[in-house]
């Protein structure tokens, strides 16, 4: 089969490839000729990258708001990054909330940044030492050109940390072309046409990006070599959890096609459906092309076409978005029928144009030729504006409701999107959308857009930092799982354990000679049941405190929780304070033995009218007076005992 001749030509478009769920077979994609590759985006769970601030993310009222504009400037060349002109030119204002407690002069551009977060600078040099990466003898911070508003100076720092490296999958490795430290932008809160909010606590955080090269070719690789750059981080127990602290940006691209980027992946699950979506997206863009070229559609036919002013027609319509408001529209040559193709699942060529009019004129959509009559349009306004427009058969027509200002600008950018589909696929970088489907954001980002941080000096990887870094690495995922089961954890608290951000604690605290499955119980089940209560400043320190104490027989393991709730309300109390004030002493084994008496004692009429069957009430008895003073475990087997001796 000729596969470049039926993707141009195809008997019936996009069925040569795609079937109804966009499944394609393994030898399809090779003849598609995909490449894929990954940027892996993930927060630390460290102090900010470039001050002492904390980070942490808030949802109450914030403490200060400041506003600005932002512009696009020259690089050492005198060159300005296409993306970021785009961005300068859609005049919008940026709030910035604030908090005093996580956000100080750094986030608001008012002072210098300080030397990179130490516990952050040595996660990313294991994240390079684990993937076999060449890290660079000198580091360099750079300034990224970023005015879209989510950094308040207009540029984001990034310090390239190493080079190559690899990622073993299942049947390949893939290689790593970069791993770089970066900070986080602001939260997007609220987006106007004029403004946007955004939030600083977030800005600032550390980020690891690791770039794979471009050698997966399935959308099965992309996922597994993407939970593969999961794991690699999550075993240094320093990555943050949740949603929105992993994104993952993909470059896909086709033979006939071209790379764009996929911006902010966050559903792991998903991510290989965006392969196949956007591939599929490639596929139908190419089709385009082959039909406006088999339709002799040039240039030219986008050239010098004229706005036309279409309010009278609407001026009663039935159409309520469309009725006594300014209405303007463009001609497309030749372009009948091509906008409603769908490039994919529910987005057609229209969609892709309002997409780019949705970025660049921050209108909201725009209604077209190839799908009216419809949204109570009625055929009779159809005609109309073709008439207008000087539409003849094959002819395509664009509508917009909006300003004239604003309508001009939309307009010109569809003629400009229609002019690109003449080659193809256009390189671009677009946003994730829910489901698996994307829009476009911007142009892709050039090399102009970086230059050099004046404010940092050069760091100097030392030859004995990476030795003592070298020796330091995190356990892989078998060595864990091994260790684990020797020390006779759970199935479920191995699984549970392997990739957690205590695992490294975990094991400090074995070297250390704690019990291990103690320490795994009160780590994984009783620090949770805490976070559900709110409390979650429950520090490494403040456990092994506490398994200290439970070590020497001064505290049983039935009182954790209640001693770390109490410790929470006295945050500046060390141990010793919080275990005077429960006034907890552990009672010896002849004061025990006298306490459990004296409950038989005080129960025997119980005790005879239900022998072994009063146990239950017998413990909870015990265990108001007893509990913290005594394990549970031995409390109930002293109890068995006099009761079965009772019974005889």
């Amino acid at each position: 089969m000729n596969w470049e001749k039926e993707l141009l030509f195809p008997k019936n478009p996009l069925k040569s490839f795609f079937c109804k769920n966009c499944l394609v077979e393994m030898e399809d994609w090779e003849k598609l000729g995909l490449k894929a590759g990954l940027e892996c985006h993930q927060q630390l769970d460290t102090g900010k990258l470039f001050c002492r601030c904390p980070s942490i993310l808030r949802e109450d009222k914030p403490d200060f708001i400041i506003k600005r504009k932002l512009r696009a400037v020259a690089s050492e060349l005198g060159e300005y990054d296409k993306a970021a002109l785009e961005a300068f030119g859609k005049d919008k204002t940026f709030v910035y909330q604030g908090y005093k407690d996580n956000c100080c002069l750094v986030e608001t551009d008012s002072e210098p940044p300080h030397p990179a977060d130490k516990k952050a600078f040595e996660t990313v040099l294991k994240v390079a030492l684990m993937s076999k990466a060449q890290i660079l003898d000198e580091l360099f911070v750079m300034r990224k050109t970023v005015v879209e508003g989510s950094v308040v100076s207009g540029f984001q720092r990034t310090m390239l940390v190493a080079l190559g490296g690899e990622i073993e999958l299942s049947n390949k490795k893939v290689g790593v072309l970069s791993i770089a430290l970066e900070e986080d932008a602001a939260r997007p809160m609220e987006r106007g046409e004029k403004e946007v909010v955004y939030r600083l606590d977030r800005l600032g955080i550390p980020l690891i990006e690791l770039a794979t090269a471009p050698d997966l070719k399935t959308p099965e690789e992309v996922k597994e070599c993407a939970k593969k750059i999961g794991e690699l981080f999550r075993r240094t127990c320093k990555a943050k959890r949740g949603l929105g602290t992993i994104r993952q940006d993909v470059n896909v691209s086709i033979a006939k096609g071209a790379r764009v980027e996929i911006k902010g992946v966050q559903d792991l699950g998903m991510i290989d459906e965006y392969v196949r979506r956007e591939v599929q997206r490639q596929v139908a863009l190419v089709e385009i092309r082959a039909e406006m070229k088999k339709r002799k559609i040039s240039a030219k036919d986008f050239e010098g076409e004229g706005i036309f002013d279409l309010s009278q027609i609407f001026a009663g319509s039935e159409c309520k978005f469309l009725k006594g408001k300014a209405v303007f529209g463009v001609k497309l040559h030749k372009m009948s029928g091509l906008l409603g193709k769908e490039v994919q699942p529910g987005r057609r060529f229209g969609t892709e144009l309002a997409g780019y009019v949705k970025a660049r004129a921050g209108l909201k959509g725009i209604l077209h030729s190839d799908e009216l009559p419809a949204y109570d349009v009625s055929e009779r306004e159809v005609e109309h504006v073709k008439h207008k427009c000087n539409c003849v058969m094959d002819d395509a027509f664009v509508l917009v409701q909006a300003d004239k200002a604003r309508a001009k600008r939309a307009l010109a950018t569809v003629l400009e999107r229609c002019n690109q589909a003449l080659e193809g696929v256009p390189e671009e970088t677009r946003n994730a959308l829910e489901g698996a489907n994307t829009e476009y954001s911007r142009p892709l980002p050039g090399a102009a857009r970086m230059y050099p941080e004046t404010d940092l000096a050069p760091v100097t990887v030392e030859k004995e930092v990476l030795e003592d870094t070298s020796k330091r690495l995190p356990l892989t995922v078998e060595e864990r799982e091994k260790l684990y089961a020797e020390k006779c954890l759970s199935g479920k608290h191995v699984d549970q354990m392997k990739l957690s951000n205590y695992a490294c604690f975990f094991e400090s605290l074995l070297e250390k000679g704690f019990g291990a499955k103690t320490a795994a119980s009160l780590l994984l089940d009783g620090l949770t049941q805490l976070r559900r209560e709110g409390i979650k400043n429950v520090s490494n320190e403040m456990v092994e405190s506490l398994l200290k104490l439970e070590r020497k027989k001064r505290i049983s393991k039935d009182i954790f929780l209640d001693f770390l709730r109490q410790w929470n309300k006295m945050p500046g109390a060390d141990a010793e304070q919080i275990l005077k004030g429960m006034k907890i002493e552990k009672v010896g084994k002849g004061d025990l033995q006298d306490a459990i008496g004296k409950i038989l004692e005080k129960n025997e009429a119980l005790i005879e009218a239900q022998g072994m069957r009063a146990l239950g009430a017998l413990m909870g008895d015990a265990m108001k007076e007893l509990r913290g003073r005594a394990e549970g475990a031995t409390i109930s087997r002293l109890l068995k005992e006099e009761l079965a001796k009772k019974s005889k």
